[in-house]
């Protein structure tokens, strides 16, 4: 049997739960955008250098002007990232929090009003797409630094050779490959461990609901 303290009390437990979950759905939101802006400027990079190997633009590695195309040509996957990453986080900011807290404030009578106004099989759904959503920007985020970061000590490897030893060497991709997983690792490590935890955070939820549902559907309260 439950008390009316312990009712409003787990309400309440839950409208944080659920205000949590319209971040994730706002994930979602955003992500087409996201995926459209940095899908783009990866692209317009890539067409870039391509570009300069069909017409042959090669560039004195010696010379400033080499530094400088390099150096432009890859802030445009910079930017698109950049950009995309302010779009979700304005779509995060947007989102509005906490406006059950009045009528929660009114006691017993108000959670129960707010409890019948859930609509439970829509709730566990946005869960589900938000966890896709977050899981989907988490991973097209990390291979976004990765093309980056590889183009970005391939350019710094072949600056390096060719100023010291004059010459490409083949193994250049592949170092810059790898260092650029290792700073990836290093940089993303703790938004990893976050993603993780909080994906396995709302597997948990999805259960808790489902628990609270029947709880509440079949619970007598005291006064």
């Amino acid at each position: 049997m439950m008390t009316e303290e312990k009712v409003t009390s787990k309400v309440a437990e839950l409208m944080e739960t659920l205000d949590q979950v319209k971040k994730y759905n706002a994930f979602m939101r955003s992500l087409k955008n996201f995926l459209l802006i940095v899908g783009g400027s990866i692209a317009a990079f890539l067409i870039l250098l391509t570009l300069f190997e069909i017409f042959d633009l090669d560039l004195n590695i010696n010379s400033s002007l080499f530094f400088a195309v390099a150096f432009l040509t890859l802030l445009i996957p910079v930017a698109g990232l950049f950009i995309g990453i302010l779009l979700v986080r304005k779509q995060l900011n947007t989102t509005k929090e906490g406006e059950w807290k009045e009528e929660l404030s009114h006691g017993f009578s108000s959670a129960l009003r707010i409890l019948t106004e859930i609509d439970w099989d829509k709730t566990l759904d946005e869960i589900a797409r938000g966890k896709l959503g977050y899981t989907i920007y988490g991973i097209a985020k990390a291979a976004a630094y990765l093309v980056i970061t590889t183009f970005a000590f391939e350019f710094v490897w072949n600056g390096i050779t060719i100023l010291f030893l004059h010459q490409f060497t083949v193994f250049g991709v592949i170092l810059s490959g790898l260092f650029a997983v290792m700073f990836v690792v290093i940089v993303l490590r703790n938004e990893f461990w976050n993603r993780y935890r909080e994906l396995s955070q709302l597997d948990m939820l999805v259960l808790e609901l489902r628990w609270f549902s029947l709880e509440f559907s079949r619970a007598e309260f005291q006064t």
